[in-house]
C-alpha cells in the first residue's frame, strides 16, 4: 500500500522547474487509476469501491457506526451533513476527479477519520500544526484532520515520555503498511542527527524518522521544511538539515507551503484512501492536482499585470486599487501552488488578496533564492534549469518563447513604449522631411 519504489530525490536543491509529468504513467492504470479513468471507467470504479468496502469493514463496527460517524463529527462544530456533502463536491472538483467520484470522496473522508496516523515534529516552528489547531472556525478539511486517528502527535497527545514512545512503537507494529506518516519539519543530519533529540530515550529525529518510515502505508512531508529543508536548511545550514526524502528510500509526497493548506493535505490523504497509493506527482514530489499551476496563472490581480498596472510603493494608489504586486517582489510567477484557488483563513484569503506578494514558500530553497521578499524581483536569486538569469530576464525569455503566460513586466512594457516612441519619432522625422521636401519644390 503506497510503497513507491525509491524515493523522490531532490536532484538539484535549486530546482525551480515546472512540473514534469511522466507520459508513460498516463496510460498505466495500475499506477494511478483515478487519472486513467477514461481508459477503463468500470474497472477503476470497481477497484475503488472494493477498496472502500474493505476499509469500512476494518474501521467501523457496523452500518450505524459508519453512517453516524461523520455526521456526529461535523455536528460538534455546528455543521450539518448537507455542509459535508457540499464540501465533498468542492473537494472532488479540486482533486480534478469526475463528478461520479463525489460519493466515493465522501466515503473516503469518513474512513480517513478512523485511519491510524503518526505525526512527527522535527526541526520546525510547528506552524503547520498550529494552523490546523488554532483556527477559531475550522473548515471541513481542518475538522477531518482533527479527527484522524492520531496515535502519535507530540503536540496534542495525552501520554508523555516512555508512554508516548510505546504508543508510537505499538502503532508501527499493529498497523504495519497501513498507517499514515506525516512529518513536519526538516531533519538535521549533522553530528549524526544529534542536533535534534526527542523523547525519554533521547533518540535523534533522524533515527526516529528512518524507523517509522519503513512500514508506513504512505509518507507525507507537510510544509516546506519537511519537503525541502525550508528555513532550517537555509544558508549556512549549521545543522545540515534536509528534507524528508533525503533520509528515507521510500517515496515521499511533498506538500510544501508555509503553512501547508489543509485542503491539499486532506485531498492527498483522501486520494490515498481511494486507491491505496500516492497521486500523480510532479518532478519534485508534489501532487499535480494541487501544484500544476503557478499562482500567477490564477491570481485575481493578473489582469493588472497584463495591463502594466503595478503597486510601486506600499500604500500607494496602486495598492489601494489592488494592482499587481510583482514590482513589490511577488514571487507568484515563479511559484507552483493553488493558494489562489483553495485559499486560507476559512477559505477566504491568500497573501496577494491580503495585500502582500507571494514569497514562494512552496518552492525548494525559497528562503535563499526568493529573498528579498519585498523588493523588485531582479534583486532575488531566482534561477531555473537552463535559464541563468534574473527574474526580469527570465520573464522576458518566457514571453519571447511562449508568446503567452508570463510577460516580463517592466521590460516588455518598457520595450513596447520605446518602440512606440521610436516609431512616433521616426514618423515625425519622416513627416518633417516630407514637409521640407515639399517646401523646397515650391
Amino acid at each position: 500500500m503506497g510503497n513507491g519504489k525509491g524515493k523522490q530525490p531532490l536532484k538539484n536543491k535549486n530546482d525551480n522547474s515546472s512540473p514534469i509529468l511522466n507520459k508513460d504513467n498516463k496510460s498505466d492504470l495500475e499506477w494511478d487509476p483515478l487519472r486513467s479513468i477514461a481508459d477503463d471507467p468500470d474497472e477503476v470504479l470497481r477497484k475503488t469501491d472494493e477498496r472502500l468496502d474493505n476499509l469500512e469493514k476494518e474501521y467501523f463496527n457496523d452500518e450505524k457506526d459508519k453512517s453516524d460517524n461523520i455526521e456526529n463529527i461535523f455536528g460538534l462544530h455546528g455543521l450539518t451533513r448537507r455542509d459535508f456533502i457540499k464540501w465533498t463536491s468542492l473537494l472532488t472538483s479540486t482533486l480534478m476527479l469526475p463528478y461520479i467520484f463525489k460519493p466515493r470522496v465522501a466515503r473516503a473522508a469518513n474512513i480517513l477519520t478512523r485511519t491510524p496516523l503518526i505525526w512527527l515534529e522535527m526541526s520546525d516552528c510547528m506552524g503547520n500544526t498550529e494552523a490546523f489547531l488554532r483556527t477559531a472556525h475550522p473548515t471541513p478539511a481542518e475538522i477531518i484532520l482533527s479527527y484522524v486517528s492520531v496515535n502519535y502527535m507530540e503536540s496534542i497527545m495525552a501520554p508523555a515520555g516512555y508512554q508516548a514512545e510505546a504508543r508510537m512503537v505499538e502503532t508501527v507494529k499493529k498497523y504495519k503498511g497501513k498507517y499514515i506518516l506525516i512529518v513536519e519539519g526538516a531533519i538535521p543530519m549533522g553530528l549524526n542527527g544529534k542536533y535534534l533529540t526527542i523523547g525519554a530515550k533521547g533518540e535523534s529525529g533522524l533515527k526516529i524518522t528512518k524507523e517509522v518510515s519503513k512500514n508506513a502505508g504512505v509518507i507525507i512531508a507537510a510544509g516546506n521544511c519537511a519537503s525541502y529543508g525550508g528555513i532550517p536548511a537555509a544558508n549556512p545550514n549549521p545543522t545540515s538539515a534536509v528534507g524528508l526524502s533525503s533520509v528515507t528510500d521510500r517515496q515521499v509526497i511533498n506538500i510544501p507551503a508555509c503553512p501547508v493548506n489543509a485542503v491539499n493535505l486532506v485531498g492527498t490523504l483522501i486520494e490515498y484512501v481511494l486507491i491505496g497509493k500516492p497521486p500523480q506527482l510532479d518532478s519534485i514530489g508534489r501532487p499535480l492536482w494541487a501544484y500544476s499551476e503557478r499562482l500567477h496563472d490564477t491570481c485575481y490581480r493578473r489582469a493588472h499585470f497584463e495591463a502594466g498596472e503595478y503597486v510601486k510603493n506600499w500604500g500607494d494608489d496602486g495598492a489601494k486599487k489592488q494592482y499587481c504586486l510583482y514590482m513589490m517582489g511577488c514571487k507568484g510567477p515563479f511559484t507552483w501552488n493553488n493558494c489562489t484557488v483553495v485559499e486560507y483563513n476559512q477559505d477566504l484569503s491568500f497573501p496577494m488578496r491580503a495585500g502582500h506578494g507571494c514569497i514562494g514558500c512552496s518552492q525548494p530553497a525559497f528562503w535563499d533564492r526568493m529573498t528579498p521578499f519585498e523588493e523588485p524581483n531582479e534583486s532575488a536569486k531566482i534561477t531555473l534549469p537552463l535559464v541563468e538569469a534574473t527574474a526580469d530576464e527570465f520573464g522576458a525569455a518566457l514571453f519571447g518563447a511562449a508568446g503567452a503566460g508570463i510577460a516580463a513586466h517592466a521590460i516588455y512594457t518598457g520595450v513596447k513604449k520605446k518602440r512606440e516612441k521610436k516609431k512616433m519619432s521616426k514618423d515625425k522625422k519622416d513627416n518633417s522631411e516630407k514637409d521640407k521636401s515639399k517646401d523646397d519644390k515650391e
